[in-house]
């Protein structure tokens, strides 16, 4: 009944003495890892709540950096891109050009034509009228009459010669016939313009004429050189009520495309005035 109590200086003592045992028999034999385990175990959760802020606030600040990033590559690559596209657009036109101009090359070979190249320097507003504008004149002897062609054939024929630039009516314009002949049969024929194609005209139901054939230049008429392609047939039809058959044919030059054109004019004879 009358016990004491152990005193402060006990009590720390024989507590130092169990840390010091305990301490010991873990360093030795490994006794407390089961205790350590149990902690760890006890305590997991509140580290994971404890470290779940500072982990969601470093995926959110990576993934806007990221998001950031990838932005900043996209549209690098957009406008890289974008000029890849315009210069691909600038070869693709140099190719076009200079194809067309190796054509040109040819045909300013042809015996007993002189030519003048000359760019086409507008179009009319009029989407019905069939006529260009040309950048040479006069001052280069471009004069009225004269045939013009491009890479891959008849265009039209200057109709208007001005000191600086000149008026082109194209094959197309419904005022314009051109004396061809098929090419693979060599029957003469006229063929005249028809706003966007061209038809031939007169042309008896028997004659020999079909899809596909190429009809070219006659030069019957001492104005267009004979052996220019001028337009291919694209429709035959053959009524039986109308003695004419009825053929569409559409322009083998680039009466809508070609920036570049020759105009040709006929050499003269040496000596003559």
């Amino acid at each position: 009944m009358f016990t004491r109590a152990a005193g402060p200086a006990a009590r720390l003592a024989m507590w130092s003495v169990l840390a010091i045992t305990l301490v010991v028999l873990d360093a030795r034999f490994n006794a407390m890892g089961w205790l350590r385990a149990g902690v760890v175990a006890v305590f997991y959760p509140a580290q994971l709540a404890v470290r779940a802020p500072f982990e969601l606030a470093s995926d959110v600040s990576g993934f806007l950096v990221r998001h950031r990033t990838l932005q900043n590559e996209n549209e690098a690559l957009r406008q890289a891109n974008q000029r890849a596209d315009a210069q691909l657009a600038g070869l693709n036109a140099l190719r076009a050009d200079n194809e067309e101009l190796r054509r040109l090359v040819v045909l300013r070979q042809m015996n007993g034509f002189d030519s003048v190249a000359a760019e086409i320097l507008s179009t009319p507003r009029d989407p019905f009228s069939q006529r260009v504008i040309l950048d040479k004149g006069a001052n280069t002897g471009i004069r009225a009459g004269q045939p013009v062609v491009d890479g891959m054939g008849l265009v039209g024929q200057v109709t208007r010669a001005y000191a600086f630039s000149s008026e082109v009516t194209l094959v197309t314009d419904r005022s314009q016939a051109v004396p061809v002949q098929i090419q693979r049969t060599g029957q003469r024929v006229l063929v005249f313009g028809g706003g966007s194609s061209m038809e031939v005209r007169y042309l008896p139901t028997h004659t020999d004429i079909r899809q596909g054939d190429i009809l070219v230049t006659s030069g019957i008429d001492r104005v267009y050189p004979p052996g220019l392609v001028v337009a291919r047939v694209t429709r035959v039809q053959r009524p039986s009520e109308d003695p004419y058959a009825r053929v569409s044919c559409l322009p083998m030059a680039g009466v809508d495309r070609s920036r570049v054109l020759m105009v040709l004019a006929a050499q003269e004879a040496p000596g003559k005035p």
